[in-house]
Order: structure tokens, then sequence, then C-alpha cells
């Protein structure tokens, strides 16, 4: 009778541990693949959440103090969206923004009409909010509510906002008969209460604002993004002392 050969324990053993390890590896690829894609989508999300809401703010700030009646012999001091404290550019906390223009070009279009309003709905501004960028469209303090929020704020997607800052860089060139032009690296609130700028003087006040704006993704903070931004306002605030 033929003897019947076969497998030993040992080989079987180590069979089945040269599986376990194949199949160890390749659980391990699937789920690193499996979290690279996750986090490039995250990523991906992230990015375009924060580049069109830092665009969008870049676009909008840059429009503060325009006025539909500056046509050509129009007084520029009689703008009404550069009124100090009411509808000028303000910056009441590093991370809110307040400023108006005329949106629908509405404003004084005739020399003999500087009675233009300002429309309840050509209020802007932007801040910072448990953790969400939040637009206004009405006359409407920092600290105050109804406003809209921009980014995703709800569900798995959700992306934190956890830092947006406003600095402004403002500069102040005083106009004075007789005298030479004088610059200030300052708001002309600060040259005025220094005593540069006095009665019947010819102000123009230019300004500039940086915007920092960082965020991360709720369901993995891991995923972070910080992006920087300038905006030069491109309406100076004239008037006269």
């Amino acid at each position: 009778m033929k003897k019947q050969s076969g497998y030993t324990l040992i080989e079987i053993m180590i069979a089945l541990l040269l599986g376990l390890i194949v199949v160890a590896a390749t659980i391990t690829i699937y789920i690193t693949t499996v979290k690279g894609s996750s986090d490039v989508i995250k990523s991906a999300r992230l990015n375009h959440d924060l580049d069109s809401a830092l665009a969008l703010m870049v676009n909008d700030i840059r429009r503060a103090g325009y006025w539909g009646g500056a046509m050509i012999g129009s007084d520029s001091r009689d703008n009404p969206f550069t009124v100090p404290d009411t509808t000028d550019l303000q910056i009441p906390s590093a991370s809110c923004i307040l400023y108006t223009y005329d949106d629908n070009a509405s404003g004084a279009n005739t020399l003999n009409d500087t009675t233009d309003d300002v429309d309840a709905d050509e209020y802007y501004g932007f801040r910072l909010n448990e953790g969400n960028i939040q637009m206004r469209s009405t006359n409407i303090g920092c600290d105050d509510n109804g406003w809209a929020t921009l980014n995703v704020s709800e569900g798995s997607e959700r992306i934190d906002v956890t830092n947006l800052t406003f600095t402004e860089s403002f500069k102040c060139l005083r106009k004075r008969l007789g005298v030479a032009d004088q610059s200030y690296d300052t708001t002309c609130a600060a040259a005025i209460a220094a005593g540069n700028i006095v009665a019947d003087d010819r102000v123009i006040e230019t300004r500039e604002i940086s915007i920092a704006l960082a965020g991360r993704v709720n369901s993995d903070q891991a995923v972070t993004k910080s992006l920087a931004g300038r905006v030069k306002i491109r309406n100076d605030r004239i008037f006269t002392q």
C-alpha cells in the first residue's frame, strides 16, 4: 500500500501566517489610500471655501466709499458714503469691518443735488463669529444679530474659520494754502489729534486693508489652511478740516 503524504502542522501554520501578513498589508494599503483620498477631498473643500471667501472680501471691500454722484465737477467732500463713524470704512474690532458703497449707483447725479442718502441695503461688512465668516447687508453693528453666514457651517463637511483679522494701513495727506503738502503714515484722525491738521486744511486719506484668514475642517482638524490678502480702497476719503 502506497504511503500518503501531506502538509505538516508547521507548514500549515507558516502558510497561514504568510497569508495573514499579505491580508494585513492589503488592508493597510487600502485604509491608507482611502484616508489619503479623504484628506485630499477635505483639503480641496477647505481651499475652495477659504479662497472664495477671501476673494469675495477683497473684491467687495475694495468698493468701499464708491459714490454714484462722483461725476465731473462734483465735490468729493460731499460723498455720503465716507461720513466718519457712520458710513465710512470702520474696523471696530480686529475681526470685524464695516463700510458702505453706492451699490445701485443711485447717488446724486447732478451738481445741484447733494441730498443723496445711503440706502438701507447699502451697508456692508464682514466679521468672524463662532467659527463662521458672516456678512451684513443692513445697518447693524459688529455685535448685532442679522448677519448671514458665508461658509459651510453644518454637517460633516463643516468648515471652521479659526482666524479672520483686518489690519488697517492708512495715510493722511494734508494740503494747506501757502505751505508744502505734508504726508503722515497714520489715520487722519490721529494726525488731527496730534495737531498736525488744523481748521481749513484740505485732507486726503488713503486706505489699505490687510486680511489674514485661517480655517480647518471640523471633522479632521489636522487639515488646515492660512491665507492673506491686501486691499487698496479705490475711493479716498476727502474732506476739509
